[in-house]
């Protein structure tokens, strides 16, 4: 077993090395990995001595068994949750949407942020090709920005060729659901056809939220994500949908 979390705790150590590299100290759970690999590297030298070993293996069946039982379903639990934001990123959206949603993300100041570029992209390419889907661009104005992303991601998408007549703006919501149940509000129609354009790590919850407020017909449409952050995105996502269904959302 310290073999392993040795390993654990290497590789661990490296990718918050690379993460804090590429993206800097205050990159969105950066610091899971530095505290995963303290917790391994922590273990690897507890199961190292002997003496510990010894006393594992003298603990009574009525303690082994519940703490063993509490890992395999927390192991489990994130295979699980795991798959299910995995797969959706490599399904094809429908074809003949009636909308698609962008959701939005970071401005800086009236500049799209890679992600959110990543989106729009998708968004386009699908738009060139359905001449009678519309597009919802949804965002309000956070700190740093100095439009709403709403009107960023409209600049952006005009730039791109896309009319200004299939662009429909939400300036107000503030986070995923608000994205959702504003866009729906807007479009008035339950039973309207949507593609969720965002990117692939959020796929799952994003659609399994809209399905939650009652979208009947909704499929997503995965946009890239940032490769080498994108095994920091997916883990941070796990947390996010136990979040979500927890309080309901999804």
């Amino acid at each position: 077993m310290n073999i392993l979390f040795t390993v654990i705790a290497i590789l661990s150590l490296g990718y918050y090395g690379v993460v804090v590299a590429y993206a800097g100290f205050q990159a969105s759970f950066s610091l899971f990995w530095l505290a995963l690999s303290i917790v391994c590297g922590f273990l690897a030298f507890l199961f190292s001595l002997k003496r510990f070993r010894i006393f594992l293996k003298g603990l009574p069946l009525w303690v082994k068994v519940p703490v063993r039982t509490t890992i395999a379903l927390g192991l489990l639990c994130f295979v699980v949750v795991e798959a299910l934001i995995v797969f959706p990123m490599f399904r094809s959206p429908d074809a003949d949407l009636d909308y698609l949603i962008v959701l939005g993300a970071q401005v800086k100041g009236e500049t799209v942020s890679n992600s959110l570029r990543l989106r729009l992209d998708e968004a386009v390419s699908y738009l060139e090709e359905h001449e009678d889907t519309r597009v919802i661009v949804t965002g309000g104005k956070g700190p740093g920005e100095d439009i709403s992303e709403a009107a960023a991601m409209r600049n952006y998408l005009v730039d791109k060729g896309i009319p200004e007549n299939r662009i429909i703006l939400e300036r107000y919501a503030s986070n995923t659901e608000e994205n959702l149940s504003y866009s729906m509000s807007l479009i008035g129609n339950k039973e309207a056809s949507v593609g969720i354009v965002t990117n692939d790590f959020h796929i799952f919850r994003s659609v399994s939220m809209a399905r939650k407020l009652g979208m009947k017909h909704v499929t997503g449409l995965p946009a890239p994500s940032d490769g080498i952050l994108k095994v920091n995105l997916t883990v941070r996502e796990f947390f996010a949908v136990l979040k979500d269904k927890f309080l309901g959302n999804i």
